[in-house]
């Protein structure tokens, strides 16, 4: 009697949008499947790398579950990869009035077509993919400007050339006879105070230069200027087991006698009844605005690679995801992309253990 077992099918992440995504491993080698990329872990010890990450399982208070810190890859999730931060898109000025209107009727069009007629959990779960892989083929990828160097000023230059004749005189110094020592020194003595003086000039503008750096800096912020003179350097990477991280996420953030009724404190005074009833309504469209431009346009971008500033020159695509937020709101329907927390660690000190 012969078993035949099924063969399997090549599993292939794509979005609601058609973006295909890919599985990115530790060591930054890329898979179109999860398959691939488990069996690449295992083979090449890629697993052994996880402890140096942080990753959160599960928070251990069941009214409070979150869900794991990297995004789910089952297939009934529709969304792009966790592990790989999307790029910045190359938005145009935010006085460009006319680009950003084109730009307004191109996502509201794409979004009426694509997401017209589907379900609620599929526009909650695609409406950022579409925003983004518009504003993508739009404006393209922001490309990182490359610095370049100082260019050096005539008393640095005139500092290298004495440095090098003062190392010369050197050479010549050891080997020059007893005659021609002294006007050697002679020599040596008038480069020397002219690097001298050079050098108190450079480290004088040096330090004006410093100084003026500080005050813009002050002036522009002085909470964070304040908070960087008096903080502690900080680096590394955390290399603490991962148990051990567990544990203490456990017991820092979990109460296990959170169900246990507390008992009737005597003396304690309850406050009175409420006398403006609670607003369950959903989010008004001035609410939303208001809070979309209360929002700084050069703060960081979410996950979905979208920043506020879209939303403050787009206000047409402000309106469509007002009302998909608002029939969210009415029918109790959380995204599960909202599910999903990614934990950070930051260093306290130089002790990589703590």
């Amino acid at each position: 009697m012969s078993t035949e077992t099924a063969p399997r099918t090549k599993r292939t992440r794509t979005t609601n949008v058609g973006l295909e995504i890919d599985y990115l491993c530790l060591c930054g080698r890329r898979f179109t499947t999860e398959r691939g990329m488990k069996i690449h872990r295992t083979k090449m010890g890629c697993l052994s790398m996880s402890s140096q990450q942080t990753l959160e399982n599960q928070s251990q208070v069941p009214n409070h579950s979150a869900k794991e810190i990297q995004a789910d890859n089952r297939d009934d999730v529709p969304r792009h990869p966790s592990s790989d931060k999307r790029h910045k898109i190359n938005f145009p000025p935010a006085s460009s009035g006319k680009q950003w209107e084109d730009l307004d009727s191109k996502i509201v069009l794409k979004i009426d077509s694509l997401l017209g007629k589907s379900t609620l959990e599929h526009k909650l779960a695609t409406l950022g993919d579409i925003v983004y892989q518009t504003c993508l083929d739009t404006f393209g990828v922001k490309q990182h400007q490359v610095k370049c160097p100082p260019q050096r000023s005539r008393r640095q230059l005139e500092m290298d050339t004495l440095r090098k004749q003062k190392r010369k005189l050197k050479k010549q110094l050891r080997a020059a006879s007893s005659e021609e020592t002294n006007g050697l020194l002679i020599i040596w003595r008038q480069l020397k105070a002219r690097h001298s003086a050079l050098s108190r000039a450079e480290s004088a503008r040096k330090k004006r230069s410093q100084k003026r750096k500080n005050q813009e800096r002050f002036i522009r912020d002085p909470f964070q200027f304040a908070r960087q003179l008096f903080q502690q350097p900080k680096s590394g990477t955390l290399t603490v087991e991962r148990e051990v991280l567990e544990t203490h996420l456990k017991k820092t953030y979990s109460d296990p006698t959170r169900e246990i009724p507390l008992e009737e404190s005597t003396g304690l005074l309850w406050p009175a009844a409420p006398g403006i009833k609670f607003d369950t309504k959903s989010p008004s469209s001035q609410e939303v605005i208001a809070v979309v431009n209360k929002a700084r346009a050069e703060s960081a971008q979410g996950p979905n690679g979208v920043p506020y500033l879209l939303y403050k020159r787009c206000p047409n695509v402000l309106k469509k995801l007002h009302k998909i937020l608002r029939s969210a709101w009415k029918n109790i329907k959380i995204s599960k992309e909202w599910m999903t927390a990614e934990g950070c660690t930051s260093p306290k000190s130089k002790i990589r253990e703590e």
